[in-house]
Formats: structure tokens, C-alpha cells, sequence
């Protein structure tokens, strides 16, 4: 059995009673184990974290090109309707390029 660090061997040497002998020793049987799962759960966190963050840009690149898919049928729209003194597809296509401004 490995000994106690010194920090636990005087806590268990300061100890009045048995049951404060054996909570000090159980405590010091529990530093590493408790060391490792901190680890672990940080390394958890941080690869969540880094998911998340993943999933953010793809849903920003998502929406980035979905917009710009209506701004081309929009466009494609307002060439077809040539020459009118005033094209909705064209204003709608700029209305939704300025929305996208906004939001980034």
C-alpha cells in the first residue's frame, strides 16, 4: 500500500478519534482518483465546448448560403422582368442582402 503524503499523515496523526483517523485517511485515498476524474471532466468540457462551437460556425455558414441562394433566384427574377420602372425582385434580393449585414 502507498504511504500518505505528508499533508495526510499529520492530518491522521492530529486526529482525536478513530472515526476522524479513518475520514482523514479516506480522504487521502481519494486525492488521486479525484486528481483524475477533474482531468477527465475538464477534458469533457472543453471537447463539448469545441463542438458547440463547430456546430455554431456550420449553422452560420448554412444560413450564409441559403441567403445568398434566395438572393440569386431574386435576381434571377428581376434580369427576367427587364425593364419596369419598379423591380420587387430586385428590392427584396438587396432587403435580404441588408439583413444579412445586420446579423453578422
Amino acid at each position: 500500500m502507498k504511504p500518505l503524503s505528508k499533508l495526510h499523515a499529520e492530518a491522521v496523526a492530529k486526529a482525536k478519534t478513530d472515526d476522524e483517523k479513518v475520514k482523514a485517511a479516506a480522504v487521502a485515498m481519494i486525492e488521486k482518483p479525484m486528481d483524475m476524474i477533474r482531468a477527465i471532466l475538464l477534458k469533457h468540457e472543453q471537447a463539448v465546448i469545441e463542438v458547440m462551437r463547430e456546430l455554431h460556425e456550420a449553422k452560420e455558414v448554412a444560413v450564409r448560403e441559403e441567403r445568398e441562394a434566395c438572393i440569386d433566384v431574386l435576381m434571377r427574377l428581376h434580369e427576367m422582368q427587364g425593364e419596369q420602372s419598379h423591380n420587387y425582385y430586385h428590392y427584396a434580393a438587396n432587403q435580404i442582402r441588408e439583413m444579412g449585414k445586420e446579423n453578422t
